[in-house]
């Protein structure tokens, strides 16, 4: 969420307004538009442009690549990242400041107030993100996003009808229509561009007398508008140039394209597909005043039709390295560094039902590994990077085992994005993390075999969970994509999927000590050039028509005519029961930083990574602790007689009677009327919210400290539940369940016995009841009792122990049991610690 009264940064050290002032290695500072040297720019007869809105954090690939293959022809050619400039320009003081002094109605009121305060401490925050500094401050990092937001929210406000981010620009005008873009390149009240280009774009193309071709990639639909809001400028400063438009959207939207379209106004052809070989023919075929006619995958107007001629592949192994060298890598983008991107393959293999990626890319194929590794020296060698990022649509296990081998001992980090797959294991996620890979990104799409059978993912979702566990052990973070609503899912199959993510992410924080993976989910959304779409009866989906004028529009609206499937088994009704729990708390973060963010991140971790879980153990005598509440937890809400306590790093929420937590620092013995009251406490103890004021808890770090006199309990608020033949156990305070095997339940069962033997040896405290202790979130359980973990072992084969010891070890992470010592002066654990 965006603050609606942003401030600015604190004058510290680790904030946005002090930022670091050595920033990642990187080349000098790339000359503005407004001040590039005429003499350096002469004499080029190629401009190539990346429009906005694109990544605010790093390049682009496709215009850098392109710029190399001409310059290996001899082309005077150069780059424009217009994405970039236009937001270097809009986050800085001057160019927000000229954007509000431009606008026919200024703010008023607090909008004017917001505005004006975000601007006074945009340039700092803008640079505080650009400063190796802001990786680690999360803080900080999150202080100078807030900034940012708020001055290109003051600027939405500025330009009506706009909603204005870091991720696109959405105006009045929106690229579903060709009407409504044909409006937007002259509007200069609701397009931004207008305005800005005049400063970022005309100063460029005026310095570039020879100009003869302007090629801009446009690779999302929101940067259509931008594009040819770029391209009518072209046509007013350099009226000869030949203007192509390129990239995967033009792909997507040029069979819609008809003889007399209003686009060929401004631009005079199209470059479909990959552009390797046609931008080389093109600009060949025009430099020597020839027709295009001819170059691969061109569309271009012929008399009263249209001129069309097939693609071809390029090959891999013969592109060039990227040329960065005209990007503002400096300064230009919102991460240190920056984060370059590369390529070990183009198109995917797989062909899944939702997606319409290979489309536009071609075949599938890979490059060598040794030419990747090659690539990446050299762009260390330009640039000084170290840091990058693999744009393919998938990382085969082939691909990174050979960067595994490739990379290793090379200094380098690196993400991208795979799939599940039954070879991923210890052995590859152990090199991958040797070779600098940081982070992966996943298709997890959904947890049920069922609809990834439906989606033709070609995985199985027994592969999934053993997957993640290699990769967060390694010290990888991942991101995982989920799908919700794909034709013919239930909603109770959406909760299963951000249920198992939930559990995962949880697990990358407290098992493995990987706290940046994530989670985003987001509605089914059925692409014209999906396989659903080429057969909907398949899926059972009757397509509507698009409304009228939108000829762009890719996104096709639909009803599902089939089918929704019930819970089956004891496991489905309950996810069913709870689907509306989970799914109001689904752990996507729609404020999330950005990948590039979270993968230096992950790189800032080593030295420090998988951190070993800690369980506390309290002993017999805790309610005699003097407990407070723990480092890093805040009172977020406080309503009536409940406290909601928020632990940001974790996102965890423990609620607390206000009274009790009024009192603390305190003993339970003290502070708390009954049983019930002791158990919350007990509980928000066991779930590390509280924690005692001096060294009378320390925690079990390794299922090895489980021996001798250890006592094992339910935790407070988990039952043991059987449901016919299943088992579960389940958490009030967490709400997790978890089913368990024969062996597993047995074991829980002696565990639960052993302590309501107890509680029923010992007798209720005055004022405590069943229904009480349920209200008040514990259970009826008391403090003592339990099984000591030496007898529970004595009640298997000496073969099973380390089974064992390894199950009860993650309950106690997953908060399903708590453990305790009777005198820890005496405990050998104690003595190791």
């Amino acid at each position: 969420m965006h603050p609606r009264n942003p401030a600015p940064p604190p004058e510290n050290h680790d904030s946005p307004s002090n930022p670091s002032p050595s920033p990642s290695p990187s080349p000098s500072p790339s000359p503005s538009p407004d001040t590039a040297d005429t003499a350096d720019t002469a004499g080029t007869r190629v401009l190539l442009v990346n429009p906005p809105l694109w990544n605010p954090y790093a390049p682009h690939l496709a215009v850098p690549l392109l710029l190399a293959v001409l310059r290996r022809h001899g082309v005077a050619a150069r780059a424009l990242d217009l994405s970039a400039e236009t937001m270097r320009h809009l986050l800085s003081h001057a160019g927000s400041g000229d954007y509000a002094a431009h606008r026919p109605e200024p703010l008023t009121g607090r909008a004017r107030d917001q505005f004006e305060a975000a601007r006074s401490a945009v340039d700092r925050a803008a640079a505080f993100l650009r400063s190796p500094a802001s990786v680690e401050d999360i803080d900080g990092h999150r202080a100078a996003t807030a900034v940012c937001h708020a001055v290109l929210d003051g600027m939405a406000g500025l330009t009506p009808g706009a909603r204005l981010s870091f991720d696109r620009f959405d105006l009045r005008h929106r690229p579903v229509s060709s009407a409504q873009v044909m409006r937007a390149v002259t509007d200069p009240v609701h397009n931004p561009y207008l305005h800005v280009f005049e400063r970022v774009l005309v100063p460029r193309l005026r310095a570039l007398p020879d100009l003869e071709v302007v090629g801009l990639s446009v690779s999302a639909d929101s940067q259509l508008i931008a594009a040819l809001t770029a391209a009518r400028l072209v046509r007013r400063e350099r009226p000869a140039a030949h203007i192509t438009l390129g990239g995967n959207f033009v792909t997507r939207i040029a069979d819609r394209l008809r003889p007399g379209h209003p686009f060929f106004t401004l631009v005079d052809s199209l470059v479909c597909y990959e552009g390797e070989e046609s931008v080389t023919a093109l600009v060949d075929r025009l430099l020597t005043g020839r027709s295009p006619h001819g170059v691969p995958g061109i569309v271009v107007p012929d008399g009263d039709a249209l001129h069309r001629c097939p693609p071809v592949t390029a090959s891999l192994g013969e592109l060039p390295v990227p040329d960065f060298t005209d990007h503002p890598l400096a300064d230009g983008y919102l991460a240190p560094g920056p984060v370059l991107p590369v390529i070990a393959s183009r198109s995917c293999a797989w062909k899944c039902a939702f997606c319409a990626i290979p489309f536009a890319s071609d075949a599938f194929r890979m490059r060598a590994p040794e030419a990747v590794v090659a690539e990446l020296d050299e762009l260390h060698r330009r640039h000084g990077i170290r840091h990058f990022q693999f744009v393919d649509e998938i990382l085969t296990v082939r691909s990174m085992r050979g960067l595994a081998r490739g990379l290793a001992g090379r200094g380098y980090r690196w993400y991208g994005e795979t799939r599940f797959s039954p070879t991923i294991d210890r052995r590859l996620t152990d090199a991958l993390y040797a070779a600098g890979c940081r982070r992966l990104d996943l298709g997890l799409e959904s947890y049920n075999q069922d609809v990834l059978d439906r989606m033709r993912k070609d995985i199985k979702a027994s592969w999934i969970a053993p997957n993640l566990d290699a990769l967060l052990a390694s010290g990888i973070s991942v991101h995982l994509f989920g799908i919700a609503g794909f034709p013919g899912e239930a909603r109770w199959q959406t909760a299963r999927t951000v249920e198992f993510a939930a559990a995962t992410l949880a697990r990358s924080r407290e098992r493995y000590g990987v706290p940046d993976s994530t989670f985003g989910i987001g509605p089914f959304v059925l692409d014209a050039l999906s396989p659903v779409a080429a057969a909907p009866e398949t899926y059972q989906v009757r397509l509507e028509p698009p409304a009228p004028g939108e000829d762009l529009q890719m996104a096709l609206r639909y009803d599902y005519v089939g089918p929704v499937p019930e819970p089956r088994d004891a496991e489905d009704r309950d996810i069913a029961a709870r689907a509306d729990r989970v799914l109001s708390g689904s752990p996507d973060s729609a404020d999330r930083p950005a990948e590039e963010v979270l993968f230096l991140r992950a790189d800032s971790r080593r030295g420090h990574r998988a951190a070993p879980p800690q369980v506390p153990c309290p002993g017999p005598h805790w309610d005699r602790m003097v407990l407070r509440p723990a480092g890093g937890w805040v009172v977020r809400l406080r309503d009536g007689d409940r406290t909601l306590l928020y632990e940001p790093r974790e996102g965890a929420l423990f609620s607390l009677p206000s009274g009790l937590l009024d009192a603390l620092p305190g003993r339970a013995v003290d502070v708390c009327r009954d049983r019930s009251e002791r158990t919350l406490l007990r509980a928000a103890l066991h779930h590390r919210c509280l924690e005692p004021a001096g060294p009378d808890t320390r925690p079990l770090t390794s299922a090895a400290q489980l021996t001798g006199d250890l006592l094992l309990r339910l935790a407070p608020g988990t039952r043991l539940v059987h449901e016919g033949t299943d088992a579960f156990l389940t958490s009030w305070i967490t709400g997790q369940r978890l089913r368990l095997s024969a062996s597993g339940a047995t074991a829980a069962r002696l565990i639960a016995d052993a302590s309501e033997d107890a509680d029923a040896g010992r007798g209720a405290d005055a004022g405590d009841t069943a229904e009480a202790a349920e209200a008040a979130g514990g259970d009826r359980h008391g403090d003592g009792g339990g099984l000591r973990w030496a007898a529970l072992a004595a009640r298997c084969a000496p073969g099973s122990v380390p089974r064992l010891r390894a199950f009860v070890w993650r309950l106690l992470i997953a908060r399903f049991l708590s453990v305790e010592s009777p005198d820890r002066s005496a405990h050998p654990v104690a003595g190791r610690r």
